[in-house]
């Protein structure tokens, strides 16, 4: 009996619950139902939104708690909100006039609303969940001018920033903001936050709401948005295949999302 039994399990998505072909493996759906049957509820922790989340469990009869965006926009299993954050309007309209000046492509996600740089760049829940996701009342929208709208609206959760401009000079153009924190799912990618927003505090409001401690959390991870949770947690774990910098943020480490490490570390820890 380990003196802090695990009772909330909070997960990644990509590169740690799904496999390079974007599946989640049979092995890590039966660790799921393993740990829910000796009663530890599993999160989904994830820079997509909740919507994008909540269809993509939907086509594995899951429904799950979601820490979506990096934190900012929290639900429980039935879409209901717990907990919502924004950069406020002046701050999103000050990253939105740098990323236009240096011609930066992006994905801005607003509640219930994504903003993309220009109408030829879909992001990738439009291309796959397109219908299911509009029918969640969520709306997509293109250009400068509407992204305009929404930041002044106050309801900007997040701005992923692609490389087709060198991100060096991106995170430079950014840093004196006020209000953001700056983050990356990958490396080719600077993720804009609310400022003191990340996946350690998403982790831990919902393990609050939940009456747990954090030091009967376990989190698994791979990037560097993912390591203020493994951080945070009782029982970090960083997948082989993460980062660097996720490895040495984390307590273990297991397989890779390939060998299905999500379900290994499950199988070690909580099980």
């Amino acid at each position: 009996m380990t003196p802090n039994p695990i009772r909330l399990i909070a997960t990644d998505i990509d590169g740690t619950l799904l496999d390079s072909r974007l599946q989640i493996p049979e092995r890590n759906l039966r660790a799921i139902h393993a740990a829910r049957e000796k009663g530890i509820p599993v999160a989904i922790s994830s820079g997509r939104f909740p919507e994008n989340v909540y269809v993509l469990l939907e086509d594995y009869g899951l429904r799950c708690p979601i820490i979506g965006t990096n934190g900012a926009d929290i639900i429980d299993e039935n879409l209901n909100r717990l907990s919502e954050t924004s950069i406020a309007p002046e701050s999103a309209l000050r990253v939105l006039e740098q990323l236009i000046r240096l011609g930066s492509d992006y994905f801005m996600f607003a509640a219930k609303a994504i903003c993309t740089s220009r109408d030829t760049l879909k992001h990738h829940s439009e291309l796959s969940f397109s219908d299911r996701i509009r029918a969640l009342g969520f709306t997509y929208c293109y250009g400068p001018k509407e992204a305009a709208a929404l930041a002044e609206c106050g309801i900007t959760h997040k701005f992923f920033v692609r490389d087709n401009v060198p991100l060096p000079l991106v995170r430079e153009a950014l840093s004196g903001i006020p209000g953001i924190d700056l983050t990356q799912s990958s490396t080719n990618n600077v993720e804009v936050m609310p400022l003191g927003v990340d996946k350690g505090v998403g982790v831990r409001t919902l393990a609050d709401s939940l009456k747990i401690p954090l030091s009967q959390v376990m989190a698994i991870g791979d990037e560097g948005n993912d390591i203020p949770m493994l951080r945070a947690a009782g029982y970090g774990v960083a997948m082989e295949n993460g980062c660097a910098e996720a490895k040495a943020a984390a307590k273990y480490i297991t397989d890779t999302n390939n060998n299905c490490g999500f379900a290994k570390a499950i199988e070690q820890y909580a099980l």
